[in-house]
């Protein structure tokens, strides 16, 4: 299992004309913002903040 330390990010974005802010679980800002166009593919990132580390997560 990958032992990389998760995070916790706000991601802000931008799809059919209305801002949307998702919090996930990623190893990088890279990963988080790949996450959101991974499940919408249409999206403008406008932003990516960390939250937390999470440094006991199992996921």
């Amino acid at each position: 299992m990958d032992q990389t330390k998760q995070k916790t990010f706000s991601v802000e974005y931008e799809f059919g004309g209305v801002t949307f802010f998702k919090n996930v679980n990623a190893a990088s800002e890279e990963d988080a913002k790949n996450q959101i166009q991974a499940q919408q593919t249409n999206a403008t990132i406008h932003g990516v903040s960390i939250i937390e580390e999470n440094e006991n997560y199992a996921g």
